[in-house]
């Protein structure tokens, strides 16, 4: 099963020049997790003891304010989660959700920091994505603050 996923990993933009060796260390350092619909894959509040790439599926960001949820948005295969608590040793700034059966490697806040110490290019990779998914999220709040007006 990791053979597959390896190669399915080197085909994310996110890990562009892995090769399947690379990818299967990547496999290696982590657990493989199976969401259903629905499932809690993240919750706000949390501590950030782990960081996700989605594998296969589809998960949604989420968070609780005044007791609505706002979705922030949905993610696809290829992207890392959960990255921000743990590199900044934070509580989560969001909940996360499976919106079809989604699988994902795990990894430990351990684990997830000794990878990147590896590999310049996943640091670098990692970094542009987070700065992105900030960059979204405020977007999406900056949209439903307008809606509101």
């Amino acid at each position: 099963m990791n053979e597959h996923y390896a190669t399915l990993l080197t085909r994310f933009p996110l890990l562009e020049g892995f090769t399947v060796q690379g990818a299967e260390m990547l496999l290696e350092c982590g657990e493989i997790k199976d969401y259903a619909y629905g499932e809690l894959v993240i919750r706000e509040g949390d501590p950030g003891t782990f960081a996700v790439l989605i594998l296969e599926g589809k998960l949604q960001v989420f968070v609780r304010r005044s007791g609505q949820e706002v979705v922030l948005r949905d993610v696809d295969a290829g992207v890392i989660l959960g990255e921000l608590a743990v590199l900044c040793d934070i509580p989560r700034i969001a909940s996360v959700r499976a919106i079809e059966k989604t699988t994902v490697v795990r990894w430990s806040a351990e684990a997830f920091r000794r990878l990147l110490l590896r590999s310049n290019l996943l640091q670098e990779r990692v970094l542009g994505q987070t700065l992105r998914n900030l960059i979204d999220k405020e977007r999406s709040l900056v949209d439903l603050l307008a809606e509101r007006e």
